[in-house]
């Protein structure tokens, strides 16, 4: 009964739709007058996956929308429809507090009416060697997921400065990379008392970021310098940080965004979580702002705390 008849269904970065066909089925067979919106940015494949699952859910309809959150939210906001806002993946763990609240919060206000919901899938905080296991995969995905990075900037660049040369493609050849990417080598740290595991790129041996001089006026600008930039064996390049949620820490996301908890599924394992936020039908006052950078210890009763040393310091 979370999603009714005749109300639209909104995934962002809806991807190869995997996940969602479970979801579909679902409202296949126990909804009618749904129609489901497919948000992705890239088009070939939101393209495929809409095309392959259309045809096997008769009693739903679908719309590909391709173009970024910002882009596409904002047109649902004058729809008269009860919506369901999906954000399925774990992605809202690479937001620390105060961007995973003012990322909802941003959802909230551009498409979501009264009594309109998102759901968000969150990784649960876990044992350590439990996380460690995850993110350093025997078969080495990660590893050359995260590497990717350098190489991706080596033909961004590349392919840059071949456009300012006239070229018709980008030139691959060593001496225009900006990373050696065989000097690197993927490292990860899990913070157990914060709940959030960093991905990092380490120097395997003393190395230069070599920037071509095509760009150096660029990087001078940017950065003040357009030399080399030396790394040293053990240097590290921060990628990305992955926040883990803890028992009750959905609810106080949920208020700190100005919405109600008002479900919660967890798989069979308890490593995983779907939430569902409802837009109230007026604004909810706005809580305090909490200073954190993980959502490990923000649990209602610390949240009610620190709201009561802002209100009453004394």
């Amino acid at each position: 009964a979370q999603i009714p008849d005749n109300s639209d269904v909104i995934e962002l970065g809806c991807g190869s739709l995997r996940k969602t066909q479970i979801l579909l089925d679902a409202l296949n067979q126990q909804r009618s007058g749904v129609t489901y919106y497919a948000i992705d940015v890239m088009p070939q494949p939101l393209h495929d996956s809409m095309e392959s699952l259309a045809p096997k859910f008769a009693n739903v309809s679908f719309v590909a929308l391709c173009g970024t959150y910002d882009e596409v939210l904002t047109h649902f906001k004058k729809s008269t429809r009860r919506k369901t806002v999906l954000w399925l993946g774990s992605s809202i763990g690479n937001f620390a507090c105060d961007g995973a609240v003012q990322f909802i919060a941003g959802i909230s206000d551009s498409a979501l009416t009264a009594n309109d919901s998102i759901v968000i899938g969150m990784d649960k905080q876990k044992a350590p060697e439990i996380i460690m296991d995850a993110y350093h995969d025997s078969q080495g995905i990660t590893a050359e997921f995260e590497l990717n990075a350098l190489s991706h900037a080596n033909y961004i660049f590349s392919s840059y400065i071949s456009e300012l040369k006239g070229c018709l493609s980008p030139n691959n050849e060593c001496d225009s990379c900006i990373f050696d990417v065989d000097k690197f080598r993927y490292a990860g740290e899990y913070d157990e008392d914060v709940g959030r595991h960093n991905a990092f790129l380490e120097a395997l041996e003393d190395t230069l970021v070599k920037w071509p001089s095509e760009i150096a006026a660029q990087v001078k600008e940017l950065c003040g310098d357009s030399g080399d930039l030396p790394l040293q064996r053990g240097e590290r390049i921060y990628i990305e940080s992955s926040h883990k949620y803890g028992d009750g820490s959905a609810s106080v996301l949920a208020r700190s965004a100005g919405l109600i908890h008002t479900a919660e599924w967890q798989d069979s394992r308890n490593y995983y979580m779907l939430n569902m936020f409802r837009k109230p039908p007026t604004t909810m006052s706005q809580p305090p702002t909490i200073r954190s950078s993980s959502f490990n210890k923000w649990s209602e009763s610390s949240h009610r705390a620190r709201m009561i040393e802002q209100i009453d310091p004394s």
